[in-house]
């Protein structure tokens, strides 16, 4: 069965960037970005369920395909701005 999310994840790298968004320049650069502080929720969330479910193909394709599917609700394309620009 081939798909195109991944089946691994590395819980070094999900510690990793965990840490930077913590990190005084991590927050410095989402203060300068967005004018707010970064809670870290999605990094937190990425590095908890590489702890619990690191080592199941099957579940971890299923986290990315989720995290995909919130993204693109959330940030849309940018075929949205093409759409809105002609529609004007």
């Amino acid at each position: 069965m081939t798909t195109k999310y991944p089946t691994t994840m590395s819980c070094t790298e999900a510690f990793d960037q965990l840490s930077a968004c913590y990190s005084v320049g991590g927050q410095f650069r989402n203060y300068y970005r967005y004018g707010d502080f970064n809670a870290c929720t999605e990094q937190l969330e990425k590095f908890k369920f590489c702890i619990l479910h690191g080592t199941d193909p099957v579940e971890i394709q299923k986290w990315h395909q989720k995290r995909a599917e919130r993204n693109a609700k959330r940030c849309g394309s940018s075929e949205d701005i093409w759409q809105e620009r002609s529609s004007s």
